[in-house]
């Protein structure tokens, strides 16, 4: 999830389990810092670009480093409020911090970007993908504890049961969302049976700050559908968006490892795709055709001109030196997406 909310998510736990003893105000602080903390590894050094995005919630996430790093952590937080809180037992302070880390890891679990939350025993990222990156009936009880406890610090008596509150009524509305991708899933299945399409696999992906619209990823060899479809719609049958994924530059780049990282990543929601003479590969997860948040340059042909309109030969696709290459952001399609949650009618033009 975003920054903002892994800091109120972290502040609410400290405010439900702190504020009786180091006040509702220090228990904000230190639980929204520690609750970031895990985002720390943005600024580890990389590789490069393609590493970066690998290796972004990587050994900071795991649940297993957690707990090895919650006792050193905890029984620091015990010695920093001794004097002013001796009822905070050591066990106690160890069992916060053991909590407020981990939630960080499962909640960013849930969201399509992958987490290796068992990290040493496997580099495997997880991912739910049942919530946006940012969900704002998600954050907003969260925000709402949070800004209360800093405004009224020790005046605000009922900090803890607020703070409760405010877990419970995000927790439950982050259940809905698994509960919307299900049925937004089943939707996508009955369009692409409808079409007479049989996937090898389909991932669904929530659509921008909402948990009703949902786009299914079909895979279907060279070729991948995005399905939109909304948890009102009636009818089984639905636009299917076919875009290319370009395996002939997977197979001419197989020994290129870069590339495959991102396969591996994507776990196999990936697509390449040519530009003049660049080759590009992108997560097709994060995003939306045609700008995908997460799309690098990985291979070059050498003499463009000399191809024209025919695919390639393998020998003419070359390895290339990493670069990101960023989307073209189009706020337009803000207006399609809110439609499209009530009007099955409101078909994306891509």
């Amino acid at each position: 999830m975003d920054s903002l909310t892994q800091f109120a998510l972290g502040a609410t736990i400290g405010a439900a389990t702190l504020s009786r003893k180091i006040g509702p105000r220090r228990a904000v602080l230190v639980g929204g810092l520690l609750g970031t903390a895990p985002d720390l590894d943005v600024f580890l050094p990389f590789d490069g670009p393609i590493d970066s995005f690998v290796e972004h919630r990587g050994w900071t996430h795991s649940l297993i480093v957690h707990s090895a790093l919650a006792p050193l952590i905890g029984l620091g937080l015990h010695r920093l409020f001794r004097a002013r809180a001796p009822d905070l037992s050591a066990l106690g302070a160890v069992g916060v911090v053991w909590i407020i880390l981990t939630t960080h890891a499962l909640l960013d679990w849930t969201t399509t970007y992958g987490t290796q939350i068992l990290w040493p025993l496997t580099d495997k990222p997880f991912a739910l993908s049942w919530i946006f990156i940012i969900d704002p009936l998600y954050s907003l009880p969260l925000v709402i504890a949070v800004l209360g406890a800093l405004i009224a610090g020790s005046r605000w008596t009922r900090a803890p049961r607020g703070a409760a509150i405010a877990l419970m009524l995000s927790t439950a509305y982050l259940g809905w969302t698994g509960v919307s991708q299900q049925i937004g899933r089943d939707k996508v299945e009955q369009a692409l049976q409808a079409a007479g399409v049989e996937a090898e696999q389909i991932t669904m992906i929530p659509m921008p700050f909402n948990s009703l619209l949902w786009r299914g990823i079909a895979i279907d060899g060279d070729v991948y559908y995005n399905v939109y479809r909304s948890v009102f719609d009636r009818r089984a049958a639905a636009a299917l968006h076919p875009h290319p994924r370009g395996l002939l530059f997977d197979r001419a780049l197989s020994d290129y490892r870069p590339p495959q990282r991102v396969e591996r990543f994507s776990n196999g929601n990936y697509a390449y795709r040519r530009e003049g003479a660049q080759i590009l590969i992108s997560d097709i997860r994060m995003g939306v055709t045609p700008a995908y948040v997460f799309t690098f340059q990985v291979g070059t042909i050498a003499d463009v001109a000399a191809l024209g309109d025919a695919p390639p030969p393998a020998a003419a696709i070359q390895p290339a030196p990493i670069a990101r290459v960023e989307p073209t952001r189009d706020m337009r399609g803000i207006d399609w997406l809110f439609r499209r949650i009530a009007d099955e009618d409101a078909v994306r033009e891509e």
